[in-house]
């Protein structure tokens, strides 16, 4: 009913973890949706794992929107007939359309009886998703990838004395949007010059449109190019980062993928694995302890993580000062894992 043609299903799998019988027999598989944006990522993987270390016995059903929001609602649709027991979101846009904003919910297009555990959102509140972190209020909880900008600019400059950033991000992502307006807010206490270079403001985001943005941008000559956790950019990273390894200027990445995969020079990051794991023990209050979903706190990790990539160091002759080294997690070419997001 569900698998109609124009809708391509990358990755299903029901995906059961191995219990004794007696606990099998006492409850059935808990049945878990997981709606992708952009397929299986280390968060995945960190959100499953959890639950078999737990040997908690679980079904996933995995369905992949590969960045088209139109079929996002037909998965609304099939997870209405199928009924699973929770639902997992992955990113602000795919948790949005499944649940809907603050004050714009319409229960006939959204889920409002299923409880909802959303994975890699940047800003909850900015993106409208809930009020607050303390507790949501309604059938929504979850883990978020945020890492203060305060934060990433402190690491920045520890790499580096920086006065002038080159921020290339995609007008039609929220958490890219709200990221800039928040490096504009905190800009002048770190005395830095902001270079943005925006894409998709006219039509929708392409790679010919990041090829001409970084150029752009190239020319101004920032000391450093910045990526934010935006998924287009994300996914389409390796372009700017070859094109800005050319002019030799560095990347900076607020997210894992572009620095393991694609070769950024350095992020202060919260690794997908451990939101994943974080974002499950959420999953786990509510199908096993009973917990009310309205009042479980939205939470982000408590340490995050240094990452440089040697490779690149090695490549742009920057490398970092022995403090950082002393902290960080240094990775070669050989080191990356998938962490795509």
């Amino acid at each position: 009913m569900f698998l109609r043609g124009f809708i391509l299903i990358t990755f299903l799998c029901f995906f059961s973890i191995e219990v004794s019988a007696t606990e099998a027999n006492a409850k059935p598989p808990y049945k878990i949706m997981m709606i992708l944006y952009r397929g299986f990522t280390e968060a995945e993987k960190g959100f499953i794992d959890y639950f078999k270390q737990r040997h908690i016995a679980v079904e996933f059903i995995i369905r992949d929107a590969q960045a088209d929001n139109s079929k996002i609602a037909e998965f609304v649709n099939e997870a209405r007939e199928l009924k699973p027991d929770l639902i997992y979101t992955f990113g602000t846009t795919v948790t949005a359309e499944v649940v809907g904003l603050v004050g714009q919910v319409n229960p006939a297009k959204h889920i409002t009886d299923i409880p909802v555990v959303f994975n890699i959102v940047a800003d909850p509140i900015g993106a409208k998703l809930v009020k607050s972190l303390q507790a949501s209020g309604r059938n929504l909880t979850g883990a978020s990838h945020f890492v203060p900008l305060s934060a990433q600019i402190n690491a920045l400059q520890t790499m580096r004395n920086t006065q002038s950033l080159g921020v290339i991000y995609n007008a039609q992502e929220k958490n890219a949007v709200l990221t800039v307006q928040g490096l504009e807010k905190i800009a002048a206490k770190y005395k830095l010059v902001l270079d943005l270079a925006p894409i998709g403001l006219d039509d929708k985001p392409s790679k010919e449109g990041i090829e001409n943005a970084v150029q752009a941008l190239l020319l101004k000559k920032p000391q450093f190019i910045y990526i934010p956790s935006d998924s287009f950019m994300i996914k389409n990273a390796k372009t700017v980062i070859q094109a800005a390894q050319a002019a030799r200027i560095p990347v900076f990445s607020a997210t894992e993928s572009p620095i393991r995969n694609d070769g950024a020079l350095l992020g202060l990051v919260s690794t997908y694995f451990n939101v994943g794991e974080l974002a499950a023990h959420k999953a786990e209050q509510i199908l096993l302890k009973k917990e009310s979903i309205t009042k479980i706190p939205i939470e982000s990790l408590n340490r995050f993580t240094y990452l440089v990539n040697m490779g690149t160091a090695k490549k742009l002759n920057i490398y970092p000062p022995l403090a950082v080294i002393k902290f960080a997690e240094l990775i070669s070419p050989l080191d990356g894992v998938d962490a795509s997001e």
